[in-house]
């Protein structure tokens, strides 16, 4: 399926088109160029994991939203189409987020966020087959994405405002490792971490390890993914290996992000034999955390927080590093005391330009205030 417009008012050449998740391949080399000067870094919606969640997790509500100026892609939204919102039986467009995807900010190209947003809002805010409007999930409060989207609804005096907000835990850099570590762990778990970390060097040899462009990844990956599956999830069946589907994306993300040089891929090992093993996804100095293990027969010495400040030594080491968001859930307390800053991850709806999709998306955030202010006891 494919549903595309020039832009009305715009110079030649600016088209929105609406593509199948299949057709990603095609448009593989346009996703790379984009992302290398994009607005803001998403390394979900990066060539090297978002194909191989497509061809895992794609199905027949999702679409790539995509704004061409001639060739070139300055605009990729990937989107699904769901039936209700705020219990409404409202259609609409939504950021698809895949089951091990964190963070949706669309790929825009840096200078052309009016000329991108407003292609895609056109697209996607007055389909006749929605409800008039658009949902951003998951992208960042106060980044560049969100406020360009801001602008563009603004601009078009669509009726627009925030719902969903989550703060999670994340690591700043632009400090040393030592002051780093000093202002977010406190002295007495320092002391503890290291006593720990002498009791466990009484086993064996103690290593960290940091994946290179010449390791075996794909030792690795069937490494970890045999690590998790001894923890609680194999238990619970929700491991990585439980799942053909889950694990073939794994193995093809991991593959994919090494060779782009976008992973940052850790492993604590006792004897030559991981303990515990950390994956993110890094861009542009952007680091965003996607998988981490550890053997539970050794969870008497913490190896998952020893890796967490091993993965915060590393980082906090590169001179390209701005950020690392955690991934985590709001209420994760080992990730929230390691890390003590906190970044607002929320939602934006859009409506389109019509009287009667302002007024859809107005009963909407009218009946969601409501919730807010009356929670249920």
């Amino acid at each position: 399926m494919t549903a595309q417009g020039v832009i009305a008012g715009e110079g030649a050449g600016l088209r929105a088109e609406l593509l199948s998740w299949e057709a990603a391949p095609g448009i593989e080399p346009a996703i790379v160029a984009l992302s290398e000067d994009a607005l803001e870094e998403n390394p979900f919606f990066s060539a090297p994991a978002l194909l191989p969640a497509l061809q895992a997790y794609g199905d027949d509500r999702v679409r790539l939203a995509c704004v061409w100026l001639g060739e070139r892609l300055i605009g990729l939204w990937p989107v699904e189409k769901r039936r209700v919102y705020a219990r409404l039986p409202y259609r609409h467009w939504a950021t698809w987020t895949y089951p091990h995807c964190y963070y949706g900010a669309p790929l825009i190209a840096q200078g052309f966020e009016n000329e991108a947003f407003k292609g895609l809002f056109a697209l996607l805010c007055e389909d006749e087959e929605a409800s008039g409007f658009a949902r951003l999930g998951r992208i960042e409060r106060d980044g560049p994405v969100y406020k360009a989207a801001l602008e563009a609804a603004k601009a078009r005096k669509r009726i627009h405002y925030e719902a969903g907000a989550i703060s999670r835990a994340a690591l700043q850099g632009g400090a040393s490792v030592e002051a780093t570590l000093a202002v977010h762990v406190r002295k007495k778990k320092r002391k503890e971490l290291q006593r720990l970390r002498n009791r466990l060097n009484e086993l064996g040899e103690i290593a960290v390890r940091e994946a290179t462009p010449t390791d075996d990844i794909t030792a690795w990956t069937e490494e970890f993914l045999l690590l998790e599956d001894k923890g609680w999830k194999g238990k619970k069946r929700t491991s990585l290996k439980s799942s053909e589907r889950d694990a073939e994306w794994f193995r093809q993300t991991i593959k994919r992000a090494h060779e782009a040089n976008a992973l940052h891929f850790l492993r604590l090992d006792l004897d030559f034999r991981p303990i515990a093993m950390l994956a993110t996804l890094i861009e542009g100095g952007a680091a965003y955390s996607l998988k981490i293990c550890h053997d539970p027969a050794f969870d008497r010495f913490s190896p998952g927080v020893m890796i967490e400040i091993e993965a915060m030594r590393s980082l906090l080491g590169r001179a390209d590093f701005r950020f690392a968001d955690s991934c985590a859930a709001p209420d994760h307390s080992m990730i929230n005391g390691l890390w003590r800053a906190r970044r607002v991850v929320t939602g934006l709806n859009v409506s389109g330009c019509g009287l009667g999709a302002k007024a859809r998306l107005s009963i909407a955030r009218a009946l969601e205030g409501a919730r807010d202010r009356f929670p249920k006891e």
